[in-house]
């Protein structure tokens, strides 16, 4: 007699450059007992995906999870699942890249485990309407994918009884619609809840299908759900509920399932789960969004309508956050060059593999993004994506044999305006002329290190919740929850880190400042701009003899008795291998008389950890009294700071021919978290004040930047002799 079957599969995954902790204990408190728990079931087959990454991650560290895979798979009680090795978003990356992110895992698994595996987990279930072409073309055979896309197309949940089957330009693949109840049931709902959802489904379609399919971490690394899932036994008084009522009910792979009769055809709109869709929404209209679903909820329509509402869409985020589009234009970058290498040498690509898998780590999906989980705001999430492309991109360079200072224009943030692009031995810089004429990136070469791998601050939608969050030790309740209905904090006192900054906190934005405004004003985000040479455009031109570019912007300051014309040049000039850049301001105005006024330099950096013993500033080659990185400082009449990291051996510096005040703080974001609220350290600004008397005589400002290992910095810095310990 056939039976109700329940498709079960797990999907797990660490981002690349998460903290080995990070990985050890997502490996014995979720990976590790879910797997034995399975074991403990002789009846129980379903389905596991794991990205290379974390594959990879078990090999060196926890062989045996390999020996536990191994003995399910012989008993024919376990399928694999492939996908992208590093977990990228497949539509966020070239079709040759998602091609060969499969492919590599797949062959993985087919060294490792002896088994080919044709069932792709899609990382996010991010889908886009072209992709099972590409999929079909890498081998996939079916994918599970949230019921949420197949309510967008207009079908009704009662039509999700089995597999569909989709396709484009004729190659098809199979779907296994994910039932949204399912995932928030298990392992959140009570066992019997659980159980009473399948029966009621079984009782409408007795040879039916359900499909559950979600993330491993929900089992152990979610928090209190170890406790909840193996202490308090709800995983295992589920399957021994699964077993009890197998007279009706089985649990199989998805694999099975994807054999199944299809239920129809179906075209399912771009979409992710709706959670997704809501994240990638602009702030304000994420509050709209979420306002219009409680309001639907308040009405008893969300059922009815529901389907016709939806958020925005994954690419949103590269236009809601500068710094992902930074990050992924800089990707796309790569992987053209990449292309490019093995288009013009083709019995050469073995040559490429390092700057390959190098770019393909540099695609992973966790810090593109941002919701409750995402690693947009975890710095080191986001440095680790930069350094495997900055290293790929430096495998390219000499691979290509490409030496030397280099001065070229290209549209590199895909905003419709060109940039400017330096590159030399020792860094590579970005220029955008249309904003400022600010500083985007300065990736440090052989270093694999983004100097300027920085977060502005903004005001998100879960803001609104930061006063209604518990401390995670304060809080009392009598089950778990969801981490999408919890509200914890790491700490107290958060809400006086929302500042919201105007502009991207890079580097080289030049500010006039208002009468009054001071270190204290500046800090708290509260303070007066006059002039407009920060979001607005400069000319541009480059001196390919000199090795300089200028940067031209006639503008002006507001002031009561109506604008001020302001005339600012900035000059920067470089060497071919030299760790240096030197910077010249010449600030003027048409009118003969005189105004002073306060012009500061603000620039970021990050080295990641703000307050550490091994990172710290030097003022004037000495250790001020509070030196971590993120200090509250004003340095005053210095002509020398320096941000230290003997932890990578790396440092930056400016100098200022002139005396300068110094304004030094950090940057502290307020994200969330599968733990809740939280403080993160994202940079540090420094900010070169300048009393200055404005006339037709312009007011010249020299200063130098270095960076690269600290005995090339303080060679090249006469004020920097040595580091004070």
């Amino acid at each position: 007699m056939a039976k109700f079957k329940l498709a079960f599969g797990i999907h797990n995954h660490q981002p690349v450059g998460n903290f080995d902790a990070v990985f050890d204990d997502a490996h014995r408190n979720a990976y590790a007992p879910f797997l034995k728990m399975v074991e403990t079931f002789p009846s129980l087959s379903i389905a596991l995906h794991q990205s290379g990454i974390l594959w990879d991650w078990q090999l060196k560290n926890y062989p045996e999870y390999f020996e536990a895979v191994n003995r399910l798979l012989e008993k024919g009680r376990l399928e694999l699942m492939t996908g992208g090795f590093y977990e990228p978003i497949l539509t966020s990356i070239p079709e040759r890249d998602a091609r060969g992110q499969i492919k590599m895992l797949s062959e993985y698994i087919k060294k490792h485990f002896e088994v080919t595996p044709n069932g792709l987990w899609l990382t996010e279930r991010i889908w886009e309407p072209h992709l099972p072409r590409v999929l079909a073309e890498a081998g996939v055979k079916y994918l599970p994918i949230d019921d949420t896309h197949f309510i967008y197309a207009g079908l009704e949940q009662r039509q999700l009884t089995g597999p569909f089957v989709t396709e484009n330009e004729g190659r098809t693949v199979v779907l296994l619609p994910i039932q949204k109840r399912l995932r928030y049931l298990i392992p959140f709902g009570s066992v019997e809840e659980v159980i009473a959802e399948l029966k009621n489904q079984a009782e409408d379609n007795p040879e039916g299908l359900a499909v559950y399919a979600d993330d491993g971490e929900k089992f152990g690394v979610w928090p209190d759900t170890h406790k909840h899932c193996f202490e308090d036994g709800w995983l295992y008084k589920f399957f021994e509920e699964v077993e009890k009522n197998s007279d009706w009910l089985e649990i199989v792979p998805l694999g099975k399932a994807a054999e199944m009769k299809p239920a129809g055809r179906a075209y399912l709109p771009t979409a992710s789960y709706a959670e997704m869709l809501h994240w990638a929404l602009p702030t304000d209209a994420s509050l709209e969004y979420e306002n219009f679903i409680n309001w639907l909820k308040e009405q008893g329509q969300e059922t009815r309508y529901g389907r016709f509402v939806r958020g925005g869409h994954w690419r949103g985020f590269l236009t809601k956050y500068e710094e992902s589009n930074l990050m992924h234009k800089k990707m796309l970058a790569v992987s053209d060059k990449l292309a490019a290498f093995e288009e013009k040498n083709p019995t050469k690509t073995d040559l490429a593999a390092t700057a390959r898998e190098k770019l393909y780590a540099g695609q992973c999906n966790c810090p593109y993004w941002h919701g409750v989980f995402g690693g947009l705001y975890l710095a080191h999430i986001r440095r680790a994506i930069y350094s495997h492309l900055i290293e790929a991109d430096f495998e390219l360079r000499n691979l290509n044999h490409d030496t030397g200072l280099k001065i070229k224009t290209r549209d590199y943030d895909a905003d419709g305006s060109e940039e400017v692009i330096v590159t030399n031995d020792t860094y590579s810089a970005v220029f955008k002329p249309r904003r400022g004429g600010v500083l985007l990136d300065l990736s440090l070469n052989k270093y694999h290190f983004c100097l300027s791998d920085t977060m502005t601050r903004r005001i998100e939608g879960y803001h609104k919740k930061l006063s209604l969050a518990v401390k995670k030790s304060d809080e009392k309740k009598d089950k778990t929850a969801s981490i999408h209905d919890q509200i914890l904090t790491k700490e107290v006192g958060l809400a006086k880190y929302l500042i919201k900054d105007w502009y991207l906190k890079r580097g080289f934005i030049d500010h006039f400042f208002s009468d009054g405004v001071d270190f204290e004003a500046f800090s708290s985000g509260h303070y007066g701009e006059d002039g407009d040479f920060i979001l607005e455009p400069f000319t541009y031109e480059i001196d390919s003899a000199k090795r300089q570019v200028t940067m031209t912007r006639d503008g002006h300051l507001w002031r009561y008795g109506g604008p001020v014309p302001v005339r600012l040049v900035k000059k920067f000039a470089f060497d071919v291998k030299s760790n240096k850049i030197d910077i010249t301001y010449e600030i003027s105005r048409p009118a003969p008389d005189r105004i002073t006024v306060k012009f500061g330099v603000e620039s970021n950096f990050n080295f990641q950890a703000g307050h550490a013993e091994d990172r710290f500033v030097l003022v004037d080659n000495r250790r001020p009294e509070n030196y971590y990185l993120d200090a509250y400082n004003s340095h005053e009449q210095i002509q020398s700071i320096a941000l230290v990291d003997q932890y990578l051996n790396l440092a930056v510096t400016l100098d200022s021919e002139r005396p300068t005040a110094v304004w030094q703080m950090p940057i502290f974001t307020v994200s969330i978290s599968e733990s809740g609220f939280e403080k993160v350290y994202q940079g540090t600004t420094l900010v070169n004040v300048y009393e200055i008397t404005l006339s037709q005589e312009p007011f010249v400002i020299k200063m130098t930047l270095s960076a690269g290992s600290l005995e090339e910095v303080f060679k090249n810095n006469p004020t920097l002799t040595a580091v004070n310990s």
